[in-house]
C-alpha cells in the first residue's frame, strides 16, 4: 500500500530537520524555516504544516517556542540519528 502524499512530505520535512543538525528538539523559528524552504512561506501554510506534523506524531510541543522531535514514523532516519546525535543545541 502506498503512503499518502502528506505523510511523504512530513517525512521529507523531518529529513531536512535532521540534515540541519536537529535530532531531539527544534525551535519553532527553525522549524518554520524548514517548512518555508520545502512547502512555501505563507503564514497559513506554515501553521498548517506545524499542525499536521503535530497531529501525525512527528513533533510534540514542549512550550510555545520549542518542539520535541519524534522519529517513530521515520524508521529510515532512526539509524542516521543514532550515528550522528544532535549537533545543534537550544
Amino acid at each position: 500500500m502506498r503512503e499518502s502524499k502528506v505523510l511523504e512530505q512530513c517525512k521529507a520535512i523531518m529529513e531536512a530537520i535532521v540534515k540541519k543538525g536537529f535530532t531531539k528538539q527544534i525551535q519553532k523559528r527553525e522549524l518554520e524555516i524548514v517548512i518555508i524552504l520545502l512547502r512555501g512561506m505563507d503564514k497559513r501554510t506554515v501553521k498548517n504544516w506545524i499542525n499536521t506534523l503535530e497531529r501525525l506524531g512527528f513533533i510534540k510541543p514542549l512550550n510555545p517556542f520549542l518542539f520535541e522531535l519524534r522519529f517513530e514514523n521515520c524508521g529510515d532516519l532512526l539509524n542516521e540519528l543514532v550515528e550522528k546525535g544532535q549537533k545543534k543545541l537550544m
